[in-house]
């Protein structure tokens, strides 16, 4: 991590924020703003924006199911209309091929030395051009229920259970301790994906690198799911949800909570896997559990989603869409302003983080969760993600659900894996050519 720059930053801004979100009655006229993006956020920054520079703002929330391709057919044809637009990281490298994200280069010494680096280096196109930027970063952990942790382990220091989710083999262990005392160590072997990256890029010089640690990944996710050492409550079911704040039945599967069999047998959920944005999701569901919950690091540090912004290409206003994310995402003053006002975010400028390293998360067992976010931040090793990360992942997904469920062995669903890496990319070498 480059050196932190530590800022003094005022105490408590007494800021007055505006309650809408996409105009205000300070309009500026002809330099109104048009924002497409995924995320609600920006609606408060557009509020934000306004009130401290008249200018309106414009704000159209598009669901992410549909946003690649409302970009791709909108600013396909060059429409000028929209001029600040956003993608997530997946999404980013088609989108600065085709041409839609303009030239931030006047940005670059800026963000080079005030953000965390994994955020300025995905900001980058092929040819090192800066084309996005980012208020936010989005760091992984594996937030664990402290009072479990004491009981199974006697103890909930973040650095032993970190060591407890070091290795697949350590989860594998980890999970049948947890079993043997009546809990699932994770809702699902969903869980296990963040760390797929864990040593190496998916493609690396045209090759499919299946290393060992992706195999002892497959091991690892058919042990848990055979062992039944999982609750089987998928993320995002309400089973899962629910299980913040206690205990679930055990394979309530997708089931609405009312449609659950209240005799049935019951767990608790140990851990979930999950960027810095699950933090949020945790507190806000945890109930009389809230402040039981602890961070820990997993295999390795990674990262998941984030919302990038950029100015459209053919915009016919992109000095002030330039003003607008530079304001949004390279100002300290707003970050720290994001930072309270969000509740929870971890802002992606490294001095803003540092001034807040010694908050103390009530929800989170007085830990300095801001802190941990911020090493681990540092420690995200953006080489490891490719343009292929999701369909490759997908089909590694389904070739390891294949295992699980008994339907083919090993070999063949690696097989049958290459074989269809090779059928939608026929340039990548496989173990099978």
């Amino acid at each position: 991590m480059k050196r932190i720059i530590s800022l003094a930053l005022a105490a408590v801004m007494c800021l007055s924020l505006a309650a809408c979100g996409g105009s205000s009655s300070q309009a500026g006229g002809d330099n109104k703003l048009v924002v497409w993006t995924l995320a609600e956020d920006l609606k408060d920054f557009a509020a934000y924006y306004t009130e401290q520079t008249g200018v309106e703002v414009e704000v159209t929330v598009i669901a992410p199911a549909d946003y690649p391709t409302k970009i791709n057919t909108t600013l396909g044809s060059r429409n000028g209309d929209v001029d600040v637009i956003v993608g997530e990281p997946q999404m980013l490298a088609d989108f600065y091929d085709a041409g839609f994200f303009a030239d931030l280069s006047e940005f670059d010494a800026q963000a080079s030395e005030k953000l965390v680096d994994y955020v300025y280096e995905a900001g980058k196109d092929e040819d090192g051009v800066l084309r996005a930027l980012s208020y936010q970063v989005t760091p992984g952990s594996v937030i664990y229920r402290r009072d479990l942790a004491k009981e199974v382990f006697g103890t909930d220091d973040p650095a032993a259970i970190s060591e407890k989710f070091s290795t697949f083999g350590a989860i594998r262990q980890t999970a049948a301790e947890l079993d043997a005392a009546g809990y699932s160590i994770f809702g699902d072997t969903g869980s296990l994906r963040w760390f797929a990256n864990a040593d190496a890029p998916w493609v690396q010089d045209g090759t499919l690198q299946m290393t060992d640690s992706r195999l002892n990944y497959l091991d690892a996710a058919v042990d848990l799911y055979q062992n039944e050492y999982v609750a089987f409550a998928p993320e995002w079911s309400a089973a899962w949800y629910a299980s913040m704040a206690g205990s679930l039945p055990v394979n309530a599967g997708w089931a609405a909570l009312d449609e659950l069999d209240a005799n049935a047998p019951t767990t608790q959920i140990f851990s979930y896997v999950m960027p810095s944005w699950g933090a949020v999701i945790i507190r806000d569901n945890a109930e009389e559990n809230k402040g039981n919950f602890g961070v820990a690091k997993g295999v390795c540090s990674f990262f998941g989603g984030g919302t990038f912004i950029g100015v459209n290409e053919f915009s016919k206003n992109q000095e002030e869409a330039k003003k607008f994310v530079e304001f949004c995402t390279l100002n300290e003053d707003v970050a720290q302003w994001w930072l309270e006002k969000s509740d929870g975010d971890v802002v992606a400028i490294e001095s803003v983080l540092e001034a807040n390293k010694d908050y103390e998360n009530t929800s989170f067992g007085n830990q300095k969760t801001y802190e941990f976010f911020a090493n681990e931040a540092a420690a995200v090793d953006y080489s490891l993600v490719t343009r292929y990360d999701t369909a490759i992942g997908d089909a590694f997904g389904q070739a390891i659900e294949a295992v699980q469920k008994g339907e083919k062995d090993k070999e063949t669903a690696l097989n049958d894996f290459y074989q269809e890496v090779k059928a939608v990319y026929p340039e990548i070498k496989t173990p099978i050519d």
